[in-house]
């Protein structure tokens, strides 16, 4: 009669075969990570190019494409607001119900822009719009929900103003290049009727650089701030640098600081999850006009660079290792430099 006996794994058989399974997920997490980054990556800018078709909408509807400010003043109403019909966000739209209103006045609810303790245009504000939100980020993020007056959702997708300030002047000493861009603001612009300055967007007719060479949009990160107020990055629901609006006077999440009116998120109630270096050079006085040397640079939190939507609606990856000539150079509407995007 023969023995039979059933052989176990030894502790040391055991302990490779952990380390073998160990070192395969080792391996394979990074892939699945990257894999899921990329997917991601792909959805913002399928996002960014809905935006960039939107404002393309726009100007078929209104012969020139969405402004940067509706008035030359702190929290006006902007771009994001004017193509919410053309993402299929009527009813958002009509709830801004003040947006097409004239009569500059000091008050809210009113024409300047979307803050007020108003039921209709806290809706407006509170109603997450998944095309302004990249999947990378922590977005959509919550601002002041707790208020009446000043709820609002920070997004990530901003206007070029070109390479250097909203009113398309030099931030420093270098030639530049400085000009406008697809979201200028002229100093002291009006929507009301008689104006001296009158707002006004950018027309095809303005893009002489090629379309096709002209940054219309591109990426910021927000910060996380809820309940209290996180300042002026992220804030796409107003046209301030920051905001609804960047420029190119930084290379994309360039280690220097942005420049901003009003205070920079890391001033205030946040949770230490923004990581932009950021400078605050002046206050954000309501009623105001701002917007001189201030800039705020194309940032995400995608792997070496930022998705950004040509003029003509094509969407492109452009690394932050980009010449910061080129990049500026690109973000100009009529700068007349010969640009090569590198491919």
């Amino acid at each position: 009669m023969y023995r039979t006996s059933n052989r176990g794994f030894t502790l040391i058989e055991l302990l490779v075969v952990i380390t073998i399974i160990g070192v395969l997920i080792g391996l394979l997490l990074p892939a699945v990570q990257s894999a899921r980054e990329s997917a991601r990556q792909l959805e913002c800018a399928n996002n960014m190019k809905q935006l960039a078709l939107a404002c393309h909408t726009h100007h078929t509807s209104n012969n020139e494409y969405p402004y940067a400010r509706k008035y030359d003043i702190w929290d006006a109403y902007t771009w994001t607001q004017l193509i919410l019909p053309h993402l299929g966000r009527m009813p958002v739209y009509e709830n801004y119900w003040t947006l097409p209103e004239k009569g500059y006045r000091q008050a809210y609810p009113g024409p300047l822009g979307p803050i007020g303790n108003d039921a209709r245009l806290r809706k407006a504000r509170h109603t997450v719009i998944s095309e302004f939100y990249c999947p990378s980020d922590i977005s959509p993020s919550k601002n002041e929900m707790h208020t009446m007056s000043f709820g609002f959702i920070r997004g990530n997708y901003r206007g070029c103003t070109g390479p250097g300030d909203m009113y398309g002047k030099s931030v420093d000493s270098s030639d530049g290049p400085w000009g406008e861009g697809m979201f200028s603001v002229t100093p002291n612009q009006s929507f009301d009727d008689g104006a001296r300055i009158a707002t006004t967007g950018t027309s095809a007719m303005q893009v002489r650089d090629g379309a096709s060479n002209t940054i219309m949009i591109s990426e910021g990160i927000v910060p996380t701030t809820d309940p209290g107020w996180g300042g002026p990055i992220g804030e796409t629901v107003y046209g301030n640098m920051g905001g609804g609006l960047f420029s190119a006077a930084l290379t994309p999440n360039s280690s220097a600081a942005d420049k901003v009116y009003g205070p920079c998120p890391q001033m205030l109630n946040n949770d230490g999850s923004y990581p932009a270096p950021c400078v605050m050079i002046g206050g954000s006085p309501w009623w105001q006009r701002n917007g001189d040397k201030a800039y705020a640079a194309a940032r995400s939190r995608h792997r070496d660079g930022v998705n950004a939507a040509m003029a003509d609606g094509s969407v492109t990856f452009f690394s932050n290792g980009i010449d910061q000539h080129l990049w500026r150079s690109l973000s100009t509407r009529e700068g007349g430099e010969l640009v090569v995007i590198p491919q």
